[in-house]
């Protein structure tokens, strides 16, 4: 006589069943992240060489553009730029649109801050650093009622 074990036969079919999500999921996360690519710098950044590996090459990019950093005033901090933009990103992207930028490419990259003070206006001046290259910046002032423009050359 043929008996078939009812419990046993569930068991294998929850686990096959679990496994072939499991295999789903797993190809499913490989083709999002194979679709998902953070654009590599470009070498200028407003029509100036965007090396900036060290301080002196940021300085001197901040220089070319007619600011005045002090060296001595430089603060790093990682920043990632987010992969979905809300109100705040789409407006500073906005902004580093009026400068030829687009930090839509870079979403998803940690990238670093450098912030230096301008020394004849005490402008804030911020650059956005990914790969050893500027991919972005503002100017701004600390105020409560300050302001943030893009960087610009100054005459």
């Amino acid at each position: 006589m043929y008996r078939m074990d009812f419990t046993s036969t569930v068991r294998k079919n929850v686990t096959l069943t679990l496994f072939a999500l499991f295999l789903l999921l797993c190809i499913f996360s490989l083709m999002i992240g194979s679709t998902f690519h953070i654009a590599e710098p470009p070498k200028t950044f407003l029509g100036i060489d965007n090396t900036a590996q060290t301080q002196q090459e940021r300085t001197a990019f901040l220089q070319s553009l007619g600011y005045s950093p002090i060296a001595e005033s430089e603060e790093q901090s990682q920043i990632t730029i987010p992969i979905e933009f809300g109100d705040v990103y789409e407006r500073y992207n906005e902004l580093q649109a009026a400068m030829g930028g687009d930090l839509s490419l870079y979403r998803g990259a940690s990238c670093t801050r450098y912030t230096y003070t301008d020394e004849p206006t005490g402008l804030r001046l911020d650059l956005i650093v990914l790969n050893g290259r500027i991919i972005g910046g503002d100017e701004c002032t600390l105020a409560l009622d300050g302001r943030m423009d893009p960087l610009s050359v100054k005459s």
